[in-house]
Protein backbone atom coordinates (compact mmCIF):
# COMPACT_ATOMS: atom_id res chain seq x y z
CA UNK A 1 0.00 0.00 0.00
CA UNK A 2 2.95 2.10 1.05
CA UNK A 3 4.62 1.86 -2.36
CA UNK A 4 1.88 2.32 -4.63
CA UNK A 5 0.76 5.60 -2.76
CA UNK A 6 4.68 6.54 -3.27
CA UNK A 7 3.99 6.19 -7.17
CA UNK A 8 0.84 8.01 -7.16
CA UNK A 9 2.64 10.46 -5.18
CA UNK A 10 6.01 10.90 -7.75
CA UNK A 11 3.26 11.16 -10.43
CA UNK A 12 1.79 14.25 -8.82
CA UNK A 13 4.85 15.90 -8.16
CA UNK A 14 6.07 15.28 -11.72
CA UNK A 15 2.74 17.39 -13.15
CA UNK A 16 3.64 20.06 -10.33
CA UNK A 17 7.63 20.34 -11.93
CA UNK A 18 6.68 20.07 -15.27
CA UNK A 19 3.82 22.86 -14.64
CA UNK A 20 6.46 25.34 -13.03
CA UNK A 21 8.67 25.25 -15.89
CA UNK A 22 9.01 27.83 -18.78
CA UNK A 23 7.29 25.87 -21.54
CA UNK A 24 4.96 23.65 -19.46
CA UNK A 25 5.18 19.58 -20.38
CA UNK A 26 3.07 17.17 -19.15
CA UNK A 27 2.48 13.54 -18.74
CA UNK A 28 2.67 11.68 -21.66
CA UNK A 29 0.30 8.59 -22.53
CA UNK A 30 3.40 6.58 -22.39
CA UNK A 31 4.28 7.55 -19.02
CA UNK A 32 1.09 6.95 -17.55
CA UNK A 33 1.70 3.27 -19.12
CA UNK A 34 4.79 2.35 -17.37
CA UNK A 35 3.27 3.80 -13.80
CA UNK A 36 0.00 1.59 -14.69
CA UNK A 37 2.50 -0.78 -15.40
CA UNK A 38 4.22 -0.18 -11.23
CA UNK A 39 1.42 -0.34 -10.09
CA UNK A 40 0.37 -3.55 -11.17
CA UNK A 41 3.47 -5.01 -9.83
CA UNK A 42 3.11 -3.72 -6.16
CA UNK A 43 2.08 -6.46 -3.75
CA UNK A 44 -1.57 -7.30 -2.92
CA UNK A 45 -2.92 -5.67 0.12
CA UNK A 46 -2.81 -7.21 3.66
CA UNK A 47 -6.02 -6.73 6.09
CA UNK A 48 -5.36 -4.12 9.07
CA UNK A 49 -6.21 -4.59 12.45
CA UNK A 50 -9.91 -4.33 12.92
CA UNK A 51 -10.16 -0.95 14.39
CA UNK A 52 -8.84 0.05 10.93
CA UNK A 53 -12.04 -0.62 9.61
CA UNK A 54 -14.45 1.34 12.05
CA UNK A 55 -16.45 4.05 11.21
CA UNK A 56 -14.77 7.60 11.32
CA UNK A 57 -17.35 10.82 11.91
CA UNK A 58 -16.80 13.64 10.56
CA UNK A 59 -17.79 17.04 10.08
CA UNK A 60 -19.37 19.00 7.07
CA UNK A 61 -19.55 22.44 5.44
CA UNK A 62 -21.67 25.03 3.92
CA UNK A 63 -21.58 28.34 2.78
CA UNK A 64 -22.56 31.15 4.53
CA UNK A 65 -21.65 34.67 4.97
CA UNK A 66 -18.94 34.57 2.27
CA UNK A 67 -16.92 31.49 3.44
CA UNK A 68 -17.47 27.83 4.01
CA UNK A 69 -17.92 27.19 7.87
CA UNK A 70 -17.60 23.87 9.53
CA UNK A 71 -20.56 22.25 10.94
CA UNK A 72 -20.71 19.77 13.90
CA UNK A 73 -23.06 17.20 13.56
CA UNK A 74 -24.37 17.54 17.40
CA UNK A 75 -25.15 21.24 15.84
CA UNK A 76 -28.89 21.77 14.38
CA UNK A 77 -28.36 21.34 10.44
CA UNK A 78 -31.05 23.80 10.01
CA UNK A 79 -28.41 26.60 11.03
CA UNK A 80 -26.94 25.99 7.65
CA UNK A 81 -29.81 27.23 5.50
CA UNK A 82 -30.36 30.22 7.66
CA UNK A 83 -28.60 32.72 4.97
CA UNK A 84 -29.34 30.11 1.95
CA UNK A 85 -31.83 31.08 -1.16
CA UNK A 86 -35.32 30.72 -0.45
CA UNK A 87 -35.46 27.97 -2.73
CA UNK A 88 -33.30 25.96 -0.53
CA UNK A 89 -36.10 25.40 2.28
CA UNK A 90 -36.13 22.46 3.89
CA UNK A 91 -37.79 19.76 2.48
CA UNK A 92 -41.28 18.89 4.03
CA UNK A 93 -41.86 15.02 2.85
CA UNK A 94 -38.82 13.76 0.90
CA UNK A 95 -40.37 11.38 -1.57
CA UNK A 96 -37.82 11.37 -4.40
CA UNK A 97 -34.18 12.50 -5.08
CA UNK A 98 -31.71 12.64 -7.96
CA UNK A 99 -28.46 11.08 -6.96
CA UNK A 100 -25.22 11.81 -9.40
CA UNK A 101 -21.58 10.31 -9.68
CA UNK A 102 -18.69 10.64 -11.73
CA UNK A 103 -15.41 9.86 -11.71
CA UNK A 104 -12.56 12.67 -13.28
CA UNK A 105 -9.40 10.90 -13.58
CA UNK A 106 -6.94 12.13 -11.86
CA UNK A 107 -3.54 10.98 -13.67
CA UNK A 108 -4.69 12.62 -16.81
CA UNK A 109 -2.55 16.23 -16.68
CA UNK A 110 -4.15 19.67 -17.06
CA UNK A 111 -6.57 19.05 -14.31
CA UNK A 112 -7.70 22.51 -13.77
CA UNK A 113 -9.21 22.85 -16.95
CA UNK A 114 -10.93 19.31 -17.17
CA UNK A 115 -12.62 20.18 -13.65
CA UNK A 116 -13.65 23.77 -14.82
CA UNK A 117 -15.87 21.84 -17.81
CA UNK A 118 -16.75 19.22 -15.53
CA UNK A 119 -18.23 21.34 -12.72
CA UNK A 120 -19.76 23.71 -16.02
CA UNK A 121 -21.35 20.22 -17.11
CA UNK A 122 -22.64 19.67 -13.57
CA UNK A 123 -24.18 23.27 -12.99
CA UNK A 124 -26.13 23.05 -16.49
CA UNK A 125 -27.55 19.54 -15.48
CA UNK A 126 -28.08 21.00 -12.01
CA UNK A 127 -30.33 23.61 -13.35
CA UNK A 128 -32.12 21.84 -15.99
CA UNK A 129 -33.69 20.16 -13.33
CA UNK A 130 -35.07 23.37 -11.82
CA UNK A 131 -35.04 22.07 -8.10
CA UNK A 132 -37.84 20.12 -8.77
CA UNK A 133 -36.18 17.03 -6.21
CA UNK A 134 -33.12 17.41 -3.99
CA UNK A 135 -29.49 15.99 -5.45
CA UNK A 136 -26.48 14.45 -3.74
CA UNK A 137 -23.60 14.58 -6.36
CA UNK A 138 -20.69 11.54 -5.16
CA UNK A 139 -17.22 12.04 -7.12
CA UNK A 140 -14.31 10.22 -7.13
CA UNK A 141 -10.42 10.75 -7.87
CA UNK A 142 -10.54 14.40 -6.23
CA UNK A 143 -7.34 16.01 -5.95
CA UNK A 144 -7.26 19.09 -3.36
CA UNK A 145 -7.01 21.29 -6.63
CA UNK A 146 -10.27 19.93 -7.70
CA UNK A 147 -12.03 20.91 -3.91
CA UNK A 148 -10.75 24.15 -4.26
CA UNK A 149 -12.46 24.25 -7.76
CA UNK A 150 -15.98 22.78 -6.33
CA UNK A 151 -15.44 25.42 -3.12
CA UNK A 152 -14.83 28.56 -5.52
CA UNK A 153 -18.07 27.59 -7.69
CA UNK A 154 -21.74 29.83 -7.02
CA UNK A 155 -23.91 27.27 -7.54
CA UNK A 156 -22.20 25.00 -5.36
CA UNK A 157 -21.85 27.48 -2.46
CA UNK A 158 -25.43 28.64 -2.93
CA UNK A 159 -27.27 25.11 -3.20
CA UNK A 160 -24.61 22.62 -1.59
CA UNK A 161 -23.15 21.02 1.97
CA UNK A 162 -19.35 19.73 1.28
CA UNK A 163 -18.44 16.70 3.10
CA UNK A 164 -14.77 17.85 2.65
CA UNK A 165 -12.89 21.16 2.02
CA UNK A 166 -9.34 19.69 2.07
CA UNK A 167 -7.56 15.62 2.10
CA UNK A 168 -7.43 15.61 5.79
CA UNK A 169 -10.07 12.73 5.65
CA UNK A 170 -8.83 10.97 2.88
CA UNK A 171 -6.69 7.68 3.32
CA UNK A 172 -4.72 9.15 0.21
CA UNK A 173 -3.14 12.19 0.15
CA UNK A 174 -3.32 12.23 -3.37
CA UNK A 175 -6.57 11.85 -4.06
CA UNK A 176 -10.07 10.56 -2.44
CA UNK A 177 -14.12 10.75 -2.71
CA UNK A 178 -15.78 13.98 -1.95
CA UNK A 179 -19.86 14.51 -2.06
CA UNK A 180 -21.91 17.19 -2.27
CA UNK A 181 -25.61 17.72 -0.69
CA UNK A 182 -28.51 19.40 -1.39
CA UNK A 183 -29.06 22.08 1.15
CA UNK A 184 -32.33 21.07 1.55
CA UNK A 185 -32.16 17.61 3.11
CA UNK A 186 -31.36 17.29 6.87
CA UNK A 187 -27.77 15.56 7.38
CA UNK A 188 -27.86 13.22 10.17
CA UNK A 189 -24.43 11.52 10.38
CA UNK A 190 -21.59 11.25 7.80
CA UNK A 191 -18.83 8.74 8.11
CA UNK A 192 -15.96 6.83 6.62
CA UNK A 193 -14.96 3.06 6.20
CA UNK A 194 -12.23 1.97 5.22
CA UNK A 195 -11.74 -0.85 3.05
CA UNK A 196 -8.98 -3.79 2.18
CA UNK A 197 -7.57 -2.15 -0.42
CA UNK A 198 -3.93 -1.35 -1.88
CA UNK A 199 -4.87 1.77 -3.41
CA UNK A 200 -6.24 3.33 -0.18
CA UNK A 201 -10.31 3.22 -0.76
CA UNK A 202 -12.90 3.08 1.59
CA UNK A 203 -17.01 4.20 1.49
CA UNK A 204 -18.44 7.74 2.19
CA UNK A 205 -21.71 7.22 4.13
CA UNK A 206 -23.95 10.51 4.55
CA UNK A 207 -27.05 9.76 6.72
CA UNK A 208 -30.03 11.98 5.42
CA UNK A 209 -33.66 12.35 7.84
CA UNK A 210 -36.20 11.06 6.57
CA UNK A 211 -39.42 13.40 7.46
CA UNK A 212 -40.59 12.30 11.30
CA UNK A 213 -39.08 8.82 10.69
CA UNK A 214 -36.41 7.85 13.18
CA UNK A 215 -34.88 5.87 10.64
CA UNK A 216 -32.58 7.69 8.04
CA UNK A 217 -31.86 7.29 4.00
CA UNK A 218 -27.82 6.48 3.58
CA UNK A 219 -26.31 7.37 1.15
CA UNK A 220 -22.31 6.03 0.21
CA UNK A 221 -20.19 7.17 -2.62
CA UNK A 222 -17.56 4.24 -3.32
CA UNK A 223 -14.44 3.80 -5.25
CA UNK A 224 -13.75 0.31 -5.49
CA UNK A 225 -10.30 -1.30 -7.07
CA UNK A 226 -9.36 -0.62 -9.47
CA UNK A 227 -7.65 -3.06 -11.70
CA UNK A 228 -7.44 -7.11 -11.16
CA UNK A 229 -5.96 -8.66 -8.28
CA UNK A 230 -5.39 -12.23 -7.17
CA UNK A 231 -7.30 -12.85 -4.46
CA UNK A 232 -9.76 -10.48 -5.75
CA UNK A 233 -10.60 -7.46 -3.36
CA UNK A 234 -13.59 -5.86 -4.98
CA UNK A 235 -16.13 -8.70 -3.38
CA UNK A 236 -14.35 -8.15 0.15
CA UNK A 237 -14.82 -3.96 0.01
CA UNK A 238 -18.19 -4.64 -1.77
CA UNK A 239 -19.20 -6.85 1.22
CA UNK A 240 -18.15 -4.39 3.86
CA UNK A 241 -19.68 -1.32 2.64
CA UNK A 242 -23.08 -3.24 2.01
CA UNK A 243 -23.62 -4.42 5.62
CA UNK A 244 -23.62 -1.03 6.61
CA UNK A 245 -26.61 0.16 4.17
CA UNK A 246 -28.37 -2.67 5.99
CA UNK A 247 -28.52 -1.75 9.26
CA UNK A 248 -31.91 -1.27 11.37
CA UNK A 249 -31.81 2.41 11.65
CA UNK A 250 -31.62 2.81 7.67
CA UNK A 251 -34.81 2.63 5.96
CA UNK A 252 -33.26 2.72 2.83
CA UNK A 253 -30.05 3.18 1.06
CA UNK A 254 -28.12 3.47 -2.27
CA UNK A 255 -24.76 3.66 -2.73
CA UNK A 256 -22.51 4.90 -6.42
CA UNK A 257 -19.55 5.47 -7.81
CA UNK A 258 -16.92 3.71 -9.75
CA UNK A 259 -17.18 -0.26 -8.87
CA UNK A 260 -14.59 -0.79 -11.34
CA UNK A 261 -16.52 -3.84 -12.77
CA UNK A 262 -13.86 -5.53 -14.55
CA UNK A 263 -14.42 -8.95 -14.64
CA UNK A 264 -17.09 -11.82 -14.41
CA UNK A 265 -18.04 -12.11 -10.28
CA UNK A 266 -18.86 -8.16 -10.56
CA UNK A 267 -21.77 -8.83 -12.06
CA UNK A 268 -23.16 -10.51 -9.65
CA UNK A 269 -22.09 -8.62 -6.51
CA UNK A 270 -25.26 -6.59 -6.26
CA UNK A 271 -27.43 -10.17 -5.74
CA UNK A 272 -25.16 -11.40 -3.37
CA UNK A 273 -24.92 -8.52 -1.13
CA UNK A 274 -28.45 -8.03 -0.96
CA UNK A 275 -28.63 -4.84 -3.48
CA UNK A 276 -30.32 -3.79 -6.62
CA UNK A 277 -28.40 -2.52 -9.73
CA UNK A 278 -30.94 0.51 -11.03
CA UNK A 279 -29.21 -0.47 -14.75
CA UNK A 280 -30.75 -3.19 -14.45
CA UNK A 281 -33.79 -2.75 -12.25
CA UNK A 282 -34.28 -0.62 -15.40
CA UNK A 283 -34.47 -2.89 -17.52
CA UNK A 284 -30.44 -2.39 -18.83
CA UNK A 285 -29.12 -5.27 -20.51
CA UNK A 286 -24.86 -6.35 -19.61
CA UNK A 287 -22.36 -5.91 -23.10
CA UNK A 288 -24.51 -2.82 -24.25
CA UNK A 289 -23.16 0.04 -25.46
CA UNK A 290 -25.58 2.27 -24.03
CA UNK A 291 -24.43 0.31 -20.77
CA UNK A 292 -21.21 1.20 -20.92
CA UNK A 293 -19.54 3.94 -18.51
CA UNK A 294 -15.54 3.34 -19.52
CA UNK A 295 -13.86 2.62 -23.15
CA UNK A 296 -14.84 5.34 -25.23
CA UNK A 297 -13.15 8.18 -23.93
CA UNK A 298 -9.98 6.87 -23.54
CA UNK A 299 -6.44 6.55 -26.18
CA UNK A 300 -6.59 3.71 -28.57
CA UNK A 301 -4.21 1.69 -26.77
CA UNK A 302 -5.72 1.64 -23.35
CA UNK A 303 -9.57 0.61 -25.32
CA UNK A 304 -7.29 -2.82 -26.99
CA UNK A 305 -5.96 -3.51 -23.57
CA UNK A 306 -8.83 -2.97 -21.30
CA UNK A 307 -12.02 -2.57 -24.11
CA UNK A 308 -15.16 -1.40 -22.99
CA UNK A 309 -17.12 -1.45 -19.43
CA UNK A 310 -20.22 -0.61 -17.12
CA UNK A 311 -17.45 0.21 -14.37
CA UNK A 312 -19.66 3.16 -12.80
CA UNK A 313 -22.97 2.12 -10.93
CA UNK A 314 -26.16 2.85 -8.74
CA UNK A 315 -26.83 0.17 -5.88
CA UNK A 316 -29.85 0.36 -3.47
CA UNK A 317 -31.38 -0.95 -1.14
CA UNK A 318 -34.59 -1.27 1.45
CA UNK A 319 -37.68 1.66 0.57
CA UNK A 320 -36.39 2.36 -2.47
CA UNK A 321 -37.11 2.15 -6.41
CA UNK A 322 -35.51 3.34 -9.88
CA UNK A 323 -37.10 5.71 -11.68
CA UNK A 324 -34.35 6.68 -14.79
CA UNK A 325 -31.16 6.48 -15.41
CA UNK A 326 -29.00 8.29 -17.89
CA UNK A 327 -25.31 8.41 -18.54
CA UNK A 328 -23.61 12.14 -18.41
CA UNK A 329 -19.96 13.28 -19.04
CA UNK A 330 -20.67 12.13 -22.96
CA UNK A 331 -18.90 13.77 -25.24
CA UNK A 332 -17.61 16.69 -22.62
CA UNK A 333 -13.88 18.05 -23.57
CA UNK A 334 -12.16 21.17 -21.92
CA UNK A 335 -13.84 24.57 -22.95
CA UNK A 336 -10.22 26.35 -23.89
CA UNK A 337 -9.27 25.19 -27.50
CA UNK A 338 -5.27 26.50 -27.07
CA UNK A 339 -5.69 23.61 -24.05
CA UNK A 340 -7.07 20.70 -26.27
CA UNK A 341 -4.07 21.58 -28.76
CA UNK A 342 -1.50 20.95 -25.96
CA UNK A 343 -3.25 17.97 -24.35
CA UNK A 344 -3.39 16.46 -28.35
CA UNK A 345 0.27 17.65 -28.23
CA UNK A 346 0.97 15.72 -25.42
CA UNK A 347 -0.93 12.98 -26.67
CA UNK A 348 -4.16 13.31 -24.53
CA UNK A 349 -7.81 13.23 -26.14
CA UNK A 350 -9.29 16.40 -24.84
CA UNK A 351 -11.78 14.54 -22.49
CA UNK A 352 -13.10 15.81 -19.24
CA UNK A 353 -12.14 12.64 -17.99
CA UNK A 354 -12.30 8.74 -19.54
CA UNK A 355 -15.60 8.05 -17.39
CA UNK A 356 -19.36 8.12 -18.44
CA UNK A 357 -21.04 9.20 -14.96
CA UNK A 358 -24.50 8.58 -13.90
CA UNK A 359 -27.58 10.53 -13.33
CA UNK A 360 -30.00 8.13 -11.17
CA UNK A 361 -33.94 9.31 -9.99
CA UNK A 362 -35.00 7.06 -6.89
CA UNK A 363 -37.92 6.91 -5.17
CA UNK A 364 -38.82 6.23 -1.90
CA UNK A 365 -41.43 3.98 -1.17
CA UNK A 366 -44.48 4.46 0.93
CA UNK A 367 -44.09 1.63 2.28
CA UNK A 368 -41.41 2.00 4.42
CA UNK A 369 -41.57 -1.53 5.58
CA UNK A 370 -39.96 -3.03 2.50
CA UNK A 371 -36.33 -4.17 2.68
CA UNK A 372 -35.60 -5.17 -1.07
Amino acid sequence: MVRTVSLLRDCLRTFKQRATTSKPKHLTAEEKKALMAKVLSTPEPARMPDEFYHPRPQVYYAHNDGSWQRLNLEEDPRRATATAPSSSAKFNQLSSFRLITWNIDFLVPFKEPRMAAALSHLEELILKDSGSQPTVIMLQEMCPSDLEQIQSARWVQDRFFLTDLGNERWLSPVYGTTTLVDRRLTIKQIFRVCVISKFERDGLFVDVALNNDDKVLRLCNVHLESLVADPPVRPLQLGAIAKWLQKEDVCAAALAGDCNAIQPFDRTLHVENGLQDAYLALGGEEDSEEGYTWGDQVPDWMKQKFGKSRMDKVMFCGALGAKSLQRIGVGVTVQDDAVKKQMRDAGWLEWVTDHYGLVVDLELKQDRSLRA
